[in-house]
């Protein structure tokens, strides 16, 4: 009598989701600190065999960006050799052009490229920038910048983020509060937003991208350097912030400003939030024209701000 033999069949796993469990265990392993360049560099060569250029570049940088901190800094000293070796770089710049991988990784992939010799700012600016405007208004305390994006390819929407840096003090510089603005056609943000400001008896100026960036940028490396944490709701929307502001381009004298550091002041110093609460509640101080700092109570504070108010509320119905 036969006996009937069970034909046993392995799962037909993808490729490309191969590669990235084989990564993610080198990578997320507690043990890669304390191995070499060589270890490292031969344990990669293993797991990417037989795989297309593209695809594992693809693959390589997604779970670079999920990688632990310290995993991460000791693959940003292998990986653009080792990328440069295997005649990647094509595939790299290319994935660049196309932006087909998280915004985030974008400016350290642009400093690789630039390190072993190639334009990564060339490849940028090919790409379609989806900037549509920006806006700065200043007075001795306060810079509010608003940058609008559009948000769909037919450029008929558009969404934004507002910025308030204040120079008072504990603040000196650093980013206050931000507000991600809704999606709506660009002339209605620029009603609802922009031309507001007219009303206040202050005009927001237009500026361009390069000047927007650096405002914005200054302003985080003075959070970071004060040691106060970024608005929490930037650090929720970081996606937008990443993908429309921080592929901006830069000024001679914009602040380096990378991922990581995003990352460092998203999560050390005092809470932004809760300094504004306390100015609100308790009382804010100022820097006086002698240079002395001023302590002003919560009441008088807010009582000042309601009579200016007031006053243009005035000024806009003569």
């Amino acid at each position: 009598m036969s006996k009937n033999k069970k034909k046993h069949t392995l799962p037909n796993i993808p490729a490309e989701t191969l590669l990235r469990l084989r990564l993610d265990g080198l990578w997320q392993n507690p043990n890669m600190p304390g191995q070499t360049v060589e270890q490292i560099e031969s344990d990669l060569q293993t797991v990417v065999r037989g795989g297309k250029p593209d695809q594992i570049i693809n693959v390589m940088l997604a779970a670079f960006g999920a990688a632990p901190a310290q995993a991460k800094t000791q693959l940003e000293s292998v990986l653009p050799h080792w990328i440069a070796r295997q005649n990647y770089l094509d595939a790299l710049e290319a994935l660049l052009h196309n932006d087909k991988f998280p915004a985030e990784l974008r400016p350290i992939v642009e400093e690789w490229l630039t390190a072993l010799g190639r334009s990564a700012r060339v490849a940028a600016e090919n790409r379609v920038s989806t900037f549509h405007s920006a806006y700065e208004v200043h007075d001795e305390w306060q810079t509010a910048v608003i940058v609008l994006w559009y948000s769909n390819r037919q450029r008929s929407r558009a969404r934004g983020m507002n910025f308030l840096i204040d120079r008072n003090p504990p603040w000196y510089g650093a980013l206050k509060e931000i507000m991600l603005l809704e999606n709506k056609m660009p002339r209605q943000l620029k009603e609802r937003y922009v031309d507001i400001w007219g009303q206040r008896g202050q005009t927001m100026t237009p500026i361009d991208a390069i000047e927007a960036k650096r405002l914005v940028i200054t302003a985080l490396t003075d959070s970071l350097a004060r040691q106060i944490r970024l608005p929490d709701e930037l650090i929720l929307f970081r996606e937008q912030f990443f993908e429309h502001i921080l592929t901006l381009p830069d000024a001679a004298d914009t602040p380096r400003f990378t991922v990581d550091d995003f990352r460092a002041a998203s999560q050390t110093g005092q809470s932004a939030e809760e300094i504004a609460r306390f100015e609100k509640k308790v009382g804010r101080r100022i820097v006086g024209d002698d240079g002395q700092e001023i302590f002003i109570d919560a009441n008088l504070a807010n009582k000042m701000m309601e009579w200016d108010r007031d006053f243009w509320d005035e000024e806009a119905e003569e």
